[in-house]
């Protein structure tokens, strides 16, 4: 069998894993890298071929249209999730006037050709089961039974618990290869209910001086994820950007936290327009504005911030990572705000929390553990020499650390 890497090589995002035999290939995931911008994508896959996708973040999922003719696998949630995220990744890119690879034509020819599947199905004579991830709603990983060889791409998982959805399901079995993301194999999170109470602290002093916490948010998983955490404040919360919609096709879906997340969704206020926004931020009706983009390279968070950086009773609370060079990565080391022409000496204080759902360095270890593969392929990360190293001393099996465009023959 060979095995391309098409993206997520040594690095975070655009992933692409292409495998091929005589009789079959498959595309395992087509995605973008969003930063820094603009996108980039990845390398095209050397046949046609059907592709099955883990997730609908961007990062696995937003290249599919350039491939608009083939067909590609997911689940239902992810499927609406993907619809919602790609139309509006169209839309920022001709806004922005990024060179993209496809068109708006392209994204709804390739929303025709989406084939919703559950969680076993064939393609050819490839046995293909999913597998809960853990990483948001809808996120599955993949098992592939190809002749006598089994084959398990965990896409982006989570061993353990979050607020929003349970940790991982794995097979009960032994796989010959596993293709495991490693996007933080080199640290462990931090204990997610000292976590929890961290934020909380921190809010509740924000409601004391009556200023404003601004918390940065992914639209999808993230923001549902504070939400639950801060349930008990839902009558200071405001949500903002696209995680509203993102929040309205979440709760619906069939998962522990969807009556609560329903429940608190009632509760909150949603904005609409700046002069909602004005008249919050003048009126501070609500101490606590969840709101996109998480890295604040864009969307309504860019409003507020322009308003309350002056404000020294308010605080920018991230809620994830800043990848380099971003504007919310930037903040964090220089407490200056840059956004296109705008650029702002921010005086309100600034925090960064850690709520990855993805898994730390011990998880990681552990699903290695349990899935006893017979080798492993390192991607969707940027330590994935070193992790690949500790992998082979530690379990003494063959693993690799492919670079983008490399080929691996391996069984």
């Amino acid at each position: 069998m060979k095995i391309k890497i098409l993206g997520s090589g040594n690095e975070v995002g655009r992933s692409g894993i292409f495998l091929s035999e005589n009789n079959f290939s498959i595309l395992l995931d087509y995605g973008v890298k969003l930063q820094p911008e603009p996108p980039s994508y990845p390398l095209l896959p050397e046949d046609s071929c059907d592709m099955i996708i883990t997730h609908a973040h961007l990062d696995h999922s937003g290249a599919i249209p350039i491939l608009r003719n083939n067909k590609a696998f997911m689940t239902k949630e992810t499927f609406k999730i993907y619809s919602l995220l790609i139309k509006d990744f169209v839309k920022v890119g001709i806004d922005e006037r990024y060179p993209m690879p496809f068109t708006k034509q392209d994204v709804k020819k390739s929303l025709k050709n989406v084939v919703i599947v559950d969680n076993r199905f064939e393609i050819g004579d490839v046995e293909i089961n999913l597998f809960d991830a853990g990483h948001i709603p809808g996120s599955r990983s993949i098992l592939l039974r190809v002749d006598d060889k089994k084959i398990f791409y965990t896409g982006d998982i989570k061993l353990l618990p979050q607020r929003l959805i349970d940790g991982c399901k794995l097979p009960n079995e032994e796989v010959d290869l596993l293709v495991i993301e490693s996007t933080y194999s080199y640290k462990e999170h931090p204990e997610r209910k000292e976590e929890e109470e961290r934020l909380k602290a921190e809010i509740d002093d924000v409601i004391n001086k009556n200023g404003i916490a601004l918390l940065p948010t992914f639209a999808v998983g993230r923001a549902q994820e504070m939400l639950l955490i801060l349930k008990d404040y839902k009558d200071y919360i405001a949500l903002d950007g696209m995680a509203k919609e993102a929040t309205k096709i979440i709760m619906n879906y069939n998962i522990k936290s969807s009556g609560l997340l329903k429940n608190i969704f009632k509760k909150i206020m949603k904005v609409k327009n700046n002069k909602q926004r004005e008249k919050l931020l003048r009126r501070r009706e609500k101490n606590i504005i969840i709101t996109t983009s998480g890295m604040l390279n864009g969307g309504p968070v860019v409003h507020y911030i322009k308003k309350i950086h002056k404000d020294k009773n308010s605080k920018i609370l991230f809620t994830g990572f800043q990848v380099e060079g971003t504007p919310g990565e930037k903040l964090l080391k220089t407490s200056f705000f840059e956004y296109k022409d705008i650029k702002l000496e921010v005086n309100c204080k600034l925090k960064n929390f850690d709520f990855s759902s993805h898994a730390g360095r011990s998880e990681l270890i552990e699903i290695i553990k349990k899935l006893n593969p017979k080798a492993v392929i390192c991607v969707h990360g940027d330590r994935c020499e070193e992790f690949s190293e500790n992998i082979e001393k530690e379990f003494g099996i063959k693993s690799y650390a492919p670079t983008n465009g490399e080929i691996i023959k391996i069984f």
